[in-house]
C-alpha cells in the first residue's frame, strides 16, 4: 500500500494502480481492507483517466465508485488519512482540478517514491 501511494505522489497513476490492484487481490472480497483497497485502485485509475487522458467523465465515474468503497471506513486507514481522500474526491466531482497539487498522506506526511518503489511497480508487471 506504501509503493501506492508513494506512487501516486509522484504523478505514476498507472503504477500506483497497480500497487494498489495487487494487494487488494491478496485480501478477497467482503473485508476492509478489501473495500479500502478496491478504492484506492479507483482513486489511482480516476487521476490516470483525468491527467493522461483528460477523460473527467471516466474520472467521476471511477470516483463515484471509490466513494462507494470508502464508505465505512475509518477516516484513519493503515495512515492514510481516508477522510481527506473522500473530500478531495468529492470535491473533484465538480472540480476536476481540485486534484492539482494533492497528495495522499501517509501517517501525516507527503511520501513521493524511491526506487523500491518503482521496483516493486515494475515486479508486478512479470
Amino acid at each position: 500500500m506504501i509503493h501506492g501511494v508513494c506512487l501516486y505522489n509522484s504523478g505514476e497513476f498507472h503504477e500506483s494502480h497497480d500497487c494498489f490492484e495487487a494487494e487488494w487481490y491478496n485480501y478477497g472480497r467482503g473485508s476492509t481492507e478489501s473495500k479500502f483497497l478496491h478504492g484506492m485502485v479507483q482513486v489511482a485509475a480516476g487521476a490516470y483517466k483525468h491527467f493522461d487522458f483528460e477523460d473527467d467523465d471516466g474520472m467521476r465515474s471511477l470516483f463515484r465508485t471509490a466513494l462507494q468503497y470508502f464508505q465505512g471506513i475509518p477516516r484513519d486507514y493503515y495512515g492514510v488519512d481516508v477522510l481527506d481522500v473522500r473530500t478531495v474526491l468529492t470535491n473533484a466531482l465538480s472540480d476536476p482540478t481540485a486534484l492539482h497539487g494533492w497528495a495522499i498522506t501517509l501517517d501525516g506526511e507527503v511520501r513521493e517514491a524511491g526506487t523500491e518503489d518503482f521496483a516493486y511497480a515494475e515486479s508486478l508487471e512479470h
